[in-house]
Formats: structure tokens, sequence, C-alpha cells
């Protein structure tokens, strides 16, 4: 699971910086959601809030965090 996890995030951090799909946070996120159910989870796994703040994620709907 930790694996995921971090691929999950990795997923995040990685598009959040692209110009083309960070630009739209909501976009994002419903993309990475998609992504982490390819990966056989049933909900997105929790990220901190320290790492969401830092990309400028906070209070987008669809994010856990922990």
């Amino acid at each position: 699971m930790k694996t995921k996890e971090s691929a999950y995030q990795a997923w995040l951090g990685y598009y959040n910086s692209n110009r083309a799909i960070g630009k739209d946070k909501y976009r994002l996120v419903e993309l990475a959601n998609e992504f982490s159910r390819t990966m056989g989870l049933d909900n997105p796994p929790a990220i901190s809030k320290l790492v969401l703040g830092k990309m400028g994620l906070k209070n987008i709907p669809g994010l856990r965090s922990k």
C-alpha cells in the first residue's frame, strides 16, 4: 500500500507542475483519483496537510488529508 500512496502523491506533484493540467486544480484531483482507482484503490490515499499546502491543493474537494 505504501508504494501506491507514494505513486499517487508523485503523480499529483508531477502533473500539478504541468501547466496544461495543473492549472485547473479540480480537474487535476479528478484525474489523480482516477489514477488511484486504476491502481486498485477504493479511496485515494491521504496526503499530509503540509504537502497539500506546498502543492497549493489545500481544501480541494476529492483530496484526503492526514
